[in-house]
């Protein structure tokens, strides 16, 4: 009888144990149905390194359309997992955010077709343009979402009328290849003739004069100064011999124009001419914070700031030639061939190719200081509202023109070093700034008496705890067979 109930007994325990089985399998896969569905995620870091600030959120609220992000990173590189953390918590919290980690060394197709020149570039494609940049970083990638999804388009105007380099013009030395990069980043261009407006436009969101051949007049020059005082931005790019009248508009201005030409030994390890200075040191502003590109500039003056800057002015260097340069000022022997370093006339190496001026703007409410104020006999004085405050002028200036000719733009870093220039002073490189956030957590100290008993601990006293009980447990089982 004993025999005849154990086959049931065993036969039900079974069928539970299959049961039970088929459930736990039936829920998680469930689950993970739902998971899939409906993912949820929590940061539990304390200084939320792995959530978005509530401005990027905002941003990815108003994508209405689908973004295409290509991740240019060598596999299995260190950058590649920290990317694609990113990038999955800019996917978590829209579904309009899709990506790809594309090796540009194994796809080397793709890296040309999205002019890909080092790793570590993501390029977004979305709301029909197109935007690269440099490290995938949050503020990196807001900043390029905020551009695809803007409608409205800043104006960049370039002066006409004294022989400068034509937007129009496709041959050699025109600037159509230019034209072409700044309306990929979504900006308006067109041409300014300051002889037929009284005043720069005021939807210009910068002013380049671009190789100019012939001198300005003194009323465009004064339009111009104008323009700066009221917090606008100009970039001039001047070739030797040819300054456009603008020296004492400099100078005023806290820039140095030198009356020579950039020899640089260093372009003849690159296969130049010594005519074309090799650039690879750039200054700590923002259009050249990390910008690691050479840069290739075809018959250069050095530009830099004047020892004593002119009250109200802050002038930057932002690139630089290396040591070998220097600035020849002896034209005859040039044309003759031969360039030798004088060094009681020559300015020595490295020499400052392009500057910015940072110029204090002018305010109008200054003019009224000092004047009696008018006020009925009785009336109370009122308290006036706080002015906002005024934006700087920027002043660009460049040694040469022909280093974002068409023949010369895509050459290295030409093109992507101009673009930096010109988002800035369109206002363009930082649309929203994210503080960087500390990665938290509090560091525990120990003594060596704390830290031996924190060892045994783990080491020892847990190991040797799990064994027993499990000592323990077989025992009771063995004994109630």
């Amino acid at each position: 009888m004993a025999a005849q109930g154990k086959g049931p007994k065993k036969w039900a325990y079974g069928s539970n144990t299959v049961v039970v089985t088929l459930v736990f399998i039936g829920i998680a896969v469930f689950i993970a149905l739902i998971a899939e569905r409906h993912f949820w995620r929590l940061d539990l870091s304390e200084g939320g390194s792995f959530s978005l600030s509530e401005q990027t959120q905002k941003i990815l609220e108003t994508l209405d359309q689908p973004v295409s992000v290509k991740a240019f990173f060598a596999t299995a590189a260190p950058e590649q997992s920290k990317a694609r953390d990113l990038l999955d918590t800019f996917r978590y919290h829209s579904k309009n955010i899709e990506y790809e980690l594309i090796d540009p060394d194994r796809n080397p197709e793709a890296a040309k077709r999205y002019e890909v020149r080092t790793y570590g570039t993501l390029v977004l494609e979305g709301f029909g343009k197109k935007q690269s940049i440099p490290t995938a970083d949050e503020e990196s990638m807001a900043n390029a979402l905020l551009k695809l999804s803007r409608k409205e388009q800043k104006k960049i105007y370039f002066l006409m009328g004294h022989g400068e380099r034509s937007i129009d013009d496709a041959e050699r030395e025109g600037y159509s290849t230019v034209r072409a990069a700044l309306q990929k980043e979504n900006h308006a261009v067109e041409e300014l003739n300051l002889m037929q407006e009284t005043q720069v436009p005021q939807d210009a969101a910068a002013v380049i004069v671009a190789g100019p051949r012939k001198k300005l007049f003194e009323q465009e020059i004064a339009s111009l100064e104008n323009y700066l005082k009221q917090g606008g931005r100009v970039a001039l790019f001047l070739d030797p011999h040819h300054d456009a009248g603008l020296k004492d508009f400099l100078k005023r201005h806290g820039v140095d124009l030198g009356d020579n030409i950039i020899i640089d030994k260093l372009s003849r390890v690159f296969g130049g001419s010594y005519l074309m200075p090799v650039v690879t040191e750039y200054g700590l502003h923002k259009i050249s914070e990390g910008f690691s590109l050479m840069t290739f500039f075809s018959e250069a003056r050095t530009v830099d700031a004047l020892k004593e800057a002119p009250e109200g002015v802050h002038v930057e260097v932002l690139a630089s030639t290396s040591p070998n340069a220097w600035g020849e000022t002896n034209f005859d022997l040039l044309n003759q061939g031969q360039a030798m370093q004088d060094e009681k006339e020559d300015l020595p190496g490295p020499v400052s190719i392009a500057v910015i001026s940072e110029i204090e703007a002018s305010d109008p409410a200054k003019a009224a200081e000092g004047k009696p104020e008018e006020k009925e006999a009785g009336s109370e004085k009122v308290e006036k509202p706080r002015a906002e405050p005024r934006k700087k002028g920027q002043l660009l200036v460049v040694g040469d023109s022909d280093f974002i000719s068409n023949s010369h733009f895509e050459l290295s870093g030409n093109g992507d070093l101009f673009l930096n220039m010109a988002n800035f002073l369109a206002e363009e490189a930082h649309l929203i700034t994210i503080g960087s956030r500390e990665p938290g957590g509090r560091p525990m100290l120990m003594t060596p008496g704390q830290a031996n008993l924190f060892l045994l601990t783990v080491m020892v006293f847990v190991p040797l705890a799990v064994i027993l009980a499990g000592l323990g447990v077989y025992r009771v089982r063995r004994s109630q067979r």
